[in-house]
């Protein structure tokens, strides 16, 4: 039985979230809002047509993008107007439970270049929409009986539970409305200074046996009617915006200080599961994201959120499935009332 859960029981990571987060210029510098945004997406689609008469089985629909990303939470223990509170979820184990201690949110991403991007001062085009909650979970012991515990006098399954597994204690659970979901499992750190972005991120893992790649990954965008790949360097290391964004926040006088490390991964206990159409024709074969809660002032907020996730889609051409990369990375600053 659901239960509303205290801020103090969710991890750090899971409290510096809350709240909303848009593209915003960084402290200090004139980059990182809608019209500059530190962020780049790689996305393939199945395709048969040829365009620029050329018929590869697939096309490219790059851009950097701007998004809106609510984690939706009570900040103290006095709001409690907020929509969809942290819930603490007990799963019962027989001898003793796990209880996931739960943050939802809610994002949506718009095109910030290329002919998605109407005008300036106009919105984009929503290119996605996602929602899912954050989940930190605890082993505890389990409650007897079906209803809450009595008021002063817990009855209690004897004997300790087993703990949690160090490399799970978050969990990443995600919706998308193309019939898509994820479960990813990781965990999360604190570290100081600012962080290193590992290599193996900046590579992309391109389909095998397709030997006109990197074609179209090292064209760039010429018209509407192209590819769409308007900037190859992002393309080919999906890293770079987050990497510019420490370096313009060092250079402004602003250096990242202290930094909130998470990543999850479906391999890790989790799964991704497409409906029938999907499976057919773009299926979601693995997901994985690491996260940067980054401060600029000793660890007293963790105001910057930077983010490189990779999803795998198997795509079929000529009767031949490939695995293609679907990278996005961005850098987004939380709101301020």
């Amino acid at each position: 039985m659901p239960r509303e859960a205290l801020v103090t029981e969710l991890t750090s990571f899971q409290q510096q979230l809350m709240g909303t987060w848009t593209n915003q210029n960084l402290p200090g510098t004139d980059k990182g809002d809608i019209t500059n945004p530190y962020s780049y997406n790689v996305m393939p689609l199945p395709q048969q047509s040829p365009q620029k008469d050329v018929s590869l089985g697939y096309i490219l629909k790059n851009f950097t993008y701007y998004e809106t990303i609510v984690f939706r939470g009570q900040k103290s223990l006095e709001d409690k107007d907020e929509v969809l509170l942290p819930v603490a979820a007990p799963n019962r184990g027989s001898t003793f439970q796990q209880t996931p201690f739960v943050v939802f949110y809610d994002q949506q991403i718009r095109f910030a270049e290329g002919p998605g991007r109407v005008k300036l001062d106009q919105p984009g085009q929503v290119v996605h929409e996602e929602n899912g909650a954050w989940l930190y979970l605890k082993t505890e012991k389990q409650q007897i009986g079906p209803y809450p515990y009595p008021i002063g006098n817990p009855l209690l399954e004897p004997g300790d539970p087993d703990p949690q597994p160090s490399t799970q204690t978050l969990c990443k659970q995600i919706s998308v409305p193309h019939g898509v979901s994820v479960v990813a499992l990781g965990f999360f750190a604190a570290g100081s200074g600012e962080p290193t972005i590992p290599a193996a991120l900046s590579v992309l893992p391109m389909p095998e046996g397709l030997d006109t790649l990197p074609y179209p990954y090292g064209l760039e965008l010429t018209d509407d009617d192209n590819y769409q790949n308007p900037q190859p360097l992002l393309t080919l290391d999906i890293t770079l915006p987050i990497k510019a964004a420490i370096a313009d926040l060092r250079n402004a006088g602003n250096p990242v200080t202290d930094f909130i490390y998470c990543q999850v991964d479906d391999t890790n206990g989790g799964a991704v599961v497409d409906i029938p159409f999907e499976q057919q024709r773009a299926a979601t074969k693995g997901y994985s994201a690491v996260y940067w809660l980054m401060s600029i002032d000793g660890g007293a907020n963790y105001d910057i959120l930077a983010y490189t996730q990779r999803i795998l889609i198997d795509i079929e051409i000529n009767s031949t499935h490939y695995t293609f990369p679907h990278p996005t990375s961005n850098v987004v600053t939380r709101v301020k009332a």
